[in-house]
């Protein structure tokens, strides 16, 4: 090799290796060529929060080199610290306190899961993202706090509920004697169920804004038998629901709290305060004299 060629190689050869060792974003490691993190330790290193505990996490993202949160903040509780990070960044570990800086393409930020709008960035963008672990509970202490949440309810947010559901709603509800319904159009000519009388009902209750099944008596194979009338044995809503079928009569009915539960909720804490109840129920038997009428009191609700 001619000496001037060797001279230049004698220069050039460590400026490479400077390059080849050079970071990207100085200071920050690399999870693969997309992402690039930081980790900044103020927790308590010795508890990380586990893969079941729900974490309440800041997270601040901006256009690289822009001030932090300029493009989008939040802070809220996630059901795990790896939902909030980028794809493969998941394995980055930090405790509650420790706080990590992450220099992310876009096409690698959970932007659904953050709520954040990404704004036309292109997929190679470069975005800064600061996630904060401000907190940590456990699943037993989230279905705690979850339970509280849905005890404490008001007749407002009944109100809500209802409006909201009749408002989503296709079928046409008509109203009788406070409940709601839509009965089956198959239902069989027959008199309907009236007081006095025994009858057997089978039905599904759930709850009327989650769907939450509450009582399935065809699942559990024990139907409900009582005196139509007689108070103590049902909910006042399912009573009166019962008196507008006929024997082998179906209906779908909307019962408010006040002919449910209550301002207090089931003594079980199966159904909380001021929960409207949605009820598919059918009539399965009906004997015996009926003792008196009910006086209809119908409108239509909702079409």
């Amino acid at each position: 090799m001619a000496p001037v060629a060797r001279r230049i190689l004698l220069v050039l050869f460590p400026l490479l290796l400077a390059a080849c060792g050079r970071e990207v974003f100085p200071g920050f490691r690399p999870v693969d060529a997309d992402v690039h993190y930081k980790l900044r330790t103020l927790g308590d290193a010795e508890k990380p929060p586990s893969d079941s505990d729900s974490v309440l996490v800041r997270v601040r993202m901006a256009v690289h080199g822009e001030p932090p949160g300029s493009l989008f903040s939040t802070e809220g509780w996630f059901a795990h610290v790896g939902d909030v990070l980028p794809e493969s960044a998941e394995s980055v570990r930090f405790c509650e306190g420790d706080s990590v800086s992450l220099v992310a393409r876009a096409r690698r930020v959970p932007w659904n899961v953050l709520g954040a709008e990404r704004s036309g960035l292109a997929d190679t963008a470069w975005i800064d993202v600061e996630v904060a672990l401000r907190g940590t509970r456990s699943r037993a202490q989230s279905r705690a706090i979850t339970e509280e949440l849905r005890w404490a309810r008001t007749a407002a947010m009944e109100d809500s509920a209802l409006a909201r559901f009749f408002r989503a709603s296709p079928d046409e509800w008509h109203r009788f004697m406070g409940i709601y319904h839509v009965l089956g159009a198959g239902n069989p000519k027959r008199p309907k169920a009236r007081s006095g009388q025994v009858v057997t009902i089978g039905y599904i209750a759930r709850s009327l804004e989650d769907g939450r099944v509450l009582d399935d008596t065809y699942a559990s194979g024990q139907h409900l038998t009582f005196r139509l009338g007689d108070p103590g044995q049902v909910i006042d809503g399912v009573d009166i629901a019962v008196h507008l079928l006929p024997k082998g009569g179906k209906g779908r009915f909307v019962i408010p709290s006040r002919l449910g539960f209550g301002a207090e909720g089931s003594s079980g804490r199966i159904v909380p305060p001021f929960t409207p109840l949605l009820y598919q129920l059918e009539l399965l038997d009906a004997t015996g004299r009926p003792s008196d009428t009910l006086t209809v009191d119908s409108a239509v609700v909702s079409r």
